[in-house]
């Protein structure tokens, strides 16, 4: 078999299809090209403790996201509100077009509540305050850690096998992935990013040829020959002939790889603010003045009288 029969066939087999409403709202397929990665490893169920979905999985990367911008919409309107996840799942298939909830979990190859409780930025628990979701999973964002308590670090890994390529990594909005070897790395891009380190390399691979094919003839041959030439390098990493490195710089303290065994940390100063940090931070003084406004706090401002009640976002 030739490498890219080897990759199609690998493809199909990883990343199973999906409904009709799923398959139409993806992104297009990268550009064919003559050198890319044989068939990765096979994800084995429970390889990754906590991820028994295929979060290489391209719609699965979607939902990811998406989710994330439900858990903003919740933090804007409700504060830190709990969300159950029925409700979360309701919303997320009227916004991705999914049936039903079966029909997503289908999509994830794996149960709704357990791809909720292994988010890495989400905290979850068990409703027990006597409401209508007593009893219920419920989820939120996790907080930041104070940017006081945490420092800036660079996170060193070595992908040695191809079942490593299956890590997690939590990038920062401000992170950078660096490839050593091939002095080579994935630049910051204002997003956190939540995938397999093949996925991270992947992307990297389609945003290139992505760039070649949108730019054309405004390159120079030598241009072309270099950036095609890093294409075959990267793709040659994610079928691991031999080990590589991948460090995580982040100024911000925040990523993480998962699981983190043989992941060294090397600290630095004081870590730096992240930009969605920021954006929190802003919406959280726009929700308190808002709540000063509406929670009659003109007396003494004193605070509502079920202030500290944990409440759940009623969206069911």
């Amino acid at each position: 078999k030739t490498h890219a029969q080897s990759h199609e066939e690998g493809r199909c087999r990883l990343h199973p299809q999906t409904s009709d409403k799923a398959t139409r709202a993806r992104m297009p397929e990268a550009p064919e090209a003559n050198n890319v990665p044989s068939d990765p490893a096979p994800q084995t169920t429970g390889f990754v403790r906590g991820f028994k979905f295929n979060l290489g999985h391209q719609e699965t990367d979607r939902i990811v996201d998406e989710l994330e911008q439900v858990c903003k919409q919740v933090l804007q309107s409700a504060g830190d509100s709990w969300m159950t996840c029925t409700a979360a799942s309701n919303i997320m298939c009227n916004n991705l077009g999914y049936e039903d909830q079966g029909e997503l979990e289908d999509a994830i190859k794996c149960d709704w509540v357990e791809f909720i409780q292994s988010m890495p930025h989400l905290e979850t628990k068990i409703q027990d305050d006597g409401s209508y979701a007593n009893g219920m999973m419920v989820f939120r964002m996790k907080p930041f850690v104070p940017v006081q308590d945490r420092k800036m670090f660079i996170k060193s890994f070595t992908v040695k096998t191809r079942e490593d390529l299956w890590r997690v990594c939590h990038k920062a909005p401000s992170a950078v992935m660096e490839f050593p070897e091939m002095e080579f790395e994935i630049g910051a891009d204002a997003k956190r990013k939540i995938d397999s380190i093949y996925n991270h390399i992947a992307g990297a691979v389609y945003n290139l040829s992505m760039h070649v094919s949108s730019l054309g003839m405004q390159l120079s041959e030598d241009h072309k020959d270099k950036i095609s030439e890093t294409i075959h390098d990267l793709n040659v990493m994610l079928d691991v002939e031999k080990s590589f490195t991948v460090l995580i710089h982040d100024r911000t303290g925040i990523s993480e790889i998962r699981p983190d065994d043989d992941v060294s940390t090397q600290y630095g100063g004081p870590a730096e603010m992240d930009p969605l940090e920021m954006e929190e931070l802003k919406m959280q003084e726009m929700l308190q003045a808002i709540n000063e406004v509406d929670g009659g706090n003109e007396a003494g401002g004193e605070a509502p009288p079920d202030a500290d009640k944990e409440t759940v976002t009623e969206v069911d």
